[in-house]
């Protein structure tokens, strides 16, 4: 009786200006992955435990002060190396979570909070309130444990971090992240999913090469693909990587924004392997004007792909010993040009209609 006497006189409640509406297109999934990210970015090993339909996530050692719960708070400065922090975030899931039905409780050294809402007198509506008690055991550090937990929701909350689920065989370690073949068109930052892209394979950024917009769970399509692109030529993999670039996929399209001479050196091994000795050209026009020329040996390439190989050291000595041949026509002309100044009115109205038929004219 003493002991629930002194906890009633030790409690507080904190009034949040947060209605129950707030970002109503959150659920349990955006929820859970904000307390996830404080986890993750907090000074200890990420700890979490599903048991009895309950889910708990641990940060050993860490404690969430009062003053975390206004509005712009954050518990630590800013790090390009966090996702998040425990900041607006873990108020925003106490919010949803409670709005959807979970029960919620927080750990935090020798007290609990639990949210709740209520109606402010203060506001004159209904708040998120969060009621602070003493623990009732001694925690080491910031607990949470939300309850109410189906096995669909479980699952639901597996899938959107790579901690909660088996390890992959065939990651690949770089050091903007990891490359996921596993995961087609999957974008992980921090090893928390964020969105499914165009890409072809998976990736696993680290946050502080990739920023997410404020939502979370979308990028920059640009910022993407270049963090993507950096990724594979991290690899090593330069021959692999020129196949890519040859084959188009926009994994790596973002090359010819930004390359390196093995790339490129690559990209010229791989196709003088295919077409030996060819000109490479962007377009059908381009390739027509120069079997003009008689540079019979030319192939049409991807935009891509040709700023690589044309832009290699090897290709451009190769190209700089290929002389053109004078169409017929181009060699009248530019003997007109040349001579033009020394004839009369009507034997240079001839030789321009001359050079006129010598279009048809072919080298033999």
């Amino acid at each position: 009786m003493l002991a629930a006497i002194t906890d009633r006189i030790r409690s507080k409640s904190y009034e949040l200006p947060l209605s129950r509406d707030y970002v109503r297109h959150w659920g349990l999934k955006e929820a859970i992955r904000e307390l996830v990210q404080n986890a993750l970015d907090s000074e200890s090993p990420f700890e979490y435990a599903f048991a009895d339909g309950q889910l708990f996530i641990t940060s050993r050692f860490a404690r969430l002060e009062a003053s975390t719960l206004v509005l712009g708070s954050t518990s630590k400065a800013d790090r390009s190396d966090a996702i998040g922090s425990f900041g607006e975030g873990y108020k925003i899931a106490l919010l949803v979570l409670t709005r959807n039905g979970y029960d919620v409780k927080v750990l935090n050294g020798n007290k609990q909070w639990v949210p709740e809402f209520r109606h402010s007198d203060q506001f004159d509506a209904e708040v998120l309130c969060i009621n602070e008690t003493p623990a009732h055991r001694q925690n080491q550090g910031v607990e949470f444990i939300v309850s109410g937990l189906t096995e669909d929701d479980e699952a639901e909350i597996r899938s959107m971090c790579l901690r909660m689920q088996p390890p992959m065989s065939d990651v690949v370690g770089t050091k903007y992240g990891h490359i996921l073949p596993s995961r087609p068109g999957k974008l992980y930052v921090g090893t928390l999913f964020v969105c499914d892209t165009d890409l072809t394979y998976g990736y696993d950024i680290l946050p502080e090469h990739l920023q997410l917009e404020r939502d979370r769970q979308t990028v920059s399509g640009w910022d993407l693909k270049q963090v993507s692109k950096n990724a594979w030529i991290d690899t090593g993999r330069l021959d692999e990587v020129a196949e890519k670039i040859e084959a188009g996929i926009p994994d790596v399209e973002y090359v010819e924004y930004g390359s390196t001479e093995l790339v490129r050196e690559a990209c010229y091994r791989l196709f003088q392997q295919k077409h030996p000795g060819a000109i490479a050209v962007q377009s059908q026009e381009e390739l027509n004007n120069l079997v003009k020329q008689g540079m019979t040996n030319t192939v049409v390439v991807s935009r891509t792909f040709h700023s690589q190989v044309s832009n290699s050291t090897s290709y451009k000595q190769q190209v700089s010993h290929v002389v053109a041949i004078q169409t017929p026509k181009a060699a009248l002309e530019e003997w007109y040009r040349d001579n033009k100044k020394y004839m009369s009115r009507l034997p240079a109205a001839s030789f321009k209609g001359l050079a006129k038929r010598a279009d048809g004219w072919r080298n033999k």
